[in-house]
């Protein structure tokens, strides 16, 4: 299994986050006509709580931050060619106390109309904590509130639970591992190299998908992930299988 990570889909040259409409269309289409499969988040959290694998080819398709972006433009795409995927919110962009700048390429971030539209279209939402600061740095105090403010805020808006966290910044260690696995099943990273690993559940990697990539390069990057076991081996080279910071 292979997991992406996308955050705007927009025509913005230069913006390492922003993926040109047309290359994510063209890249959409590869997976909608195979040999992959684009599952759902039920899926993988079936593989990670009974170590089921899913076909070579599945692939998960997660975009961060709840950009407006990601319901207007993203959906209709995932619509039309019937993808699942997984969007990421931080509950503190949601409310009237949402920040005046957030941390990101642009300003419009989903609101809670549009965050039940992608939920009602029958895709996932998932966590992003509630004001998207680098988990790694804050208090223990700041840590618990930043993850229970999401989760709130996220349970009232869908009417029911998220059951996924993604690290802002792809930022995590083994104490903030410990506070998300008090709420959440499995949480997702940032690691190019490898493909997720069900023994890790608060680290699953992604594939952070390059705005430059042709249609040819993002297959060569689908394909050439390590298995698993590579990844186990290079954690124990490292001596910190559970811990990293990624720059998003």
């Amino acid at each position: 299994m292979r997991i992406l990570m996308y955050h705007l889909v927009e025509n913005m040259p230069g913006c390492p986050m922003a993926v040109p409409r047309r290359a994510f269309a063209q890249q959409m289409e590869l997976l909608a006509a195979g040999p992959y499969t684009v599952v759902a988040e039920d899926e993988l959290h079936t593989m990670v709580a009974t170590g089921r694998p899913l076909p070579d080819n599945a692939v998960l398709l997660t975009f961060d931050d709840g950009y407006a972006n990601t319901v207007t433009t993203v959906l209709p795409v995932l619509d039309r060619l019937g993808l699942h995927a997984v969007m990421a919110v931080c509950g503190g962009y949601l409310g009237p106390d949402r920040p005046r700048h957030v941390p990101h390429p642009v300003q419009e971030m989903a609101s809670v109309e549009q965050v039940r539209q992608w939920a009602d279209s029958g895709r996932a939402v998932a966590a992003h904590s509630y004001t998207h600061p680098r988990l790694t740095r804050v208090s223990d105090p700041a840590l618990a509130w930043q993850l229970a403010g999401d989760y709130e805020v996220l349970t009232e808006v869908l009417g029911r639970s998220p059951r996924t966290f993604a690290y802002p910044y792809g930022a995590y260690d083994p104490r903030v591992q410990r506070a998300v696995a008090e709420l959440y099943p499995l949480a997702l990273a940032t690691d190019d190299r490898h493909r997720p690993d069900h023994r890790h559940p608060y680290a699953l990697s992604r594939i952070q998908v390059d705005p430059r990539w042709s249609v040819a390069a993002f297959r060569t990057a689908l394909d050439s992930v390590a298995d698993p076991a590579t990844a186990e081996r290079d954690a124990r080279a490292t001596d910190l299988p559970n811990s990293r910071e990624v720059r998003k």
